[in-house]
């Protein structure tokens, strides 16, 4: 069988965020996520933030500069929250489109910031989309199946990022994690979460908020 493509991975990362925010009701968007400081309505718009920043990095088009100062984004504003996941879901394929061909995969890409390797940049998109899915599903009480090549792509690409991510402020500290501990635990301890008190599946009270990921939203 043969392994999928970044391509395809990155699709399938795309799929299951988006999965997780039209599972999540809206009467959840006011509480914690494993984000630090970070509401279910926050983490619902910096996912939307980030189709689009995905989109336009793809096709190697500049972003409306505003995405990153304005919440919710400009297709979210003035929009009932019940109709948020929805209007999301339309922002997935021409996010994911956008990566199709080879050539998205090559030269440099950026997502409003300074250019970088295009190939990194995607992988780190495929890592980021798979675990704002987990933090979306654990938030809102959702179960979550992570195929088993987006599980070990996402812990590839932190075991290789983190550190510099770390250092620009984009994820919290390294959570000790045992070294048999599954694919997608060892992830998420280097992205700055910590999963083991969500192993039951139980949803965050109000003072479980864990330190994750901390980049701008």
């Amino acid at each position: 069988m043969e392994s999928p493509t970044r391509a395809e991975l990155l699709a399938r990362s795309i799929e299951l965020v988006v999965g997780a925010v039209r599972g999540a009701s809206v009467d959840k968007y006011g509480g914690p996520t494993p984000c630090s400081a970070w509401t279910v309505r926050d983490l619902v718009d910096h996912v939307a933030m980030m189709l689009l920043l995905t989109r336009d990095a793809g096709t190697r088009t500049a972003s409306d500069p505003s995405l990153l100062t304005t919440h919710p984004v400009p297709f979210l504003a003035g929009r009932p929250e019940s109709e948020w996941s929805l209007l999301l879901a339309g922002q997935a394929e021409p996010a994911a489109r956008a990566w199709s061909e080879p050539a998205a995969w090559e030269g440099e890409a950026s997502l409003g910031g300074p250019p970088m390797p295009a190939t990194a940049l995607g992988e780190i998109l495929i890592a980021e989309f798979t675990v704002h899915a987990w933090d979306t599903a654990v938030a809102t009480g959702q179960p979550l199946a992570v195929p088993a090549p987006l599980a070990r792509a996402t812990f590839e690409t932190y075991a290789r990022e983190a550190p510099r991510m770390r250092g620009l402020g984009l994820l919290g500290g390294e959570v000790p994690q045992d070294e048999d501990a599954p694919l997608l635990d060892r992830a998420l301890a280097l992205s700055g979460r910590d999963p083991r008190p969500y192993s039951t599946g139980r949803r965050l009270r109000p003072d479980e908020r864990r330190d994750g990921a901390v980049g701008p939203r």
